[in-house]
């Protein structure tokens, strides 16, 4: 299962992130990210590569835009109509970070910004497994895969101002009003399953700032 063509309309369906989160409760809550899908990861051996995040838009892109991650912020990137998964620009490489299984295809919704190009060749078995599990339990919508090789691990809580998605430290932020966006999983009991990223919303609903993040 290749990584296939990017359309803006694959990000710009992505629900509110108060919808996602209520949708996940409904279908089983975490239990089901720390169970079966944690499983799933272990007997593929995959854990390192991957985590699984919760599917939600920040705010609505054109279709000429990419959203394109830099030292940890988020925006859109102007880059036309190329519908390749991975693409250059200036001197380097804008390349897939988030995806998400839509029609039988694994698309690319959010990029990061990175010097070389990396491999996009994956675990087809994981693939397989996952994708036919989460449509089987209706999660396809909710839940997505994340690479993690460029992850900063210092930072962990996400908050929006205007059109940026910025990345700060967890204790940055009321630690009641963030919502889990991103499960590492672990081999051992003690470390079996880590919310590594999570989401700020404020009283109103919204990422912060003056830019609503879709929360809804």
């Amino acid at each position: 299962m290749a990584v296939a063509a990017y359309e803006p309309e694959d990000y710009n369906s992505l629900p509110s992130l108060n919808s996602a989160f209520q949708e996940l409760q409904n279908k089983g809550g975490e239990s089901v990210i720390t169970g079966p899908i944690r499983d799933i990861f272990l007997s593929h051996g995959v854990q390192g590569a991957y985590g699984i995040a919760l599917l939600h838009k920040h705010f609505a892109i054109r279709s000429i835009d990419r959203l394109v991650d830099i030292r940890n912020v988020s925006s859109p990137w102007e880059t036309g109509g190329d519908v390749e998964p991975t693409l250059k620009k200036y001197n380097g490489i804008i390349a897939p970070r988030s995806l998400r299984f839509l029609d039988g295809a694994l698309k690319p919704y959010e990029f990061d910004f990175v010097e070389e190009e990396r491999s996009m060749e994956m675990n087809e078995k994981f693939l397989q497994k996952l994708s036919h599990f989460l449509l089987d339990t209706k999660l396809d919508q909710v839940l997505g895969l994340r690479l993690l090789d460029s992850r900063d691990t210092s930072v962990s809580v996400e908050v929006t101002e205007r059109n940026s998605n910025i990345m700060l430290p967890l204790g940055a932020v009321d630690e009641k009003n963030v919502i889990p966006a991103l499960w590492i999983f672990g081999t051992d009991d003690d470390d079996r399953c880590n919310c590594r990223e999570y989401c700020y919303t404020d009283r109103s609903g919204k990422h912060s700032g003056e830019g609503n993040h879709g929360c809804g």
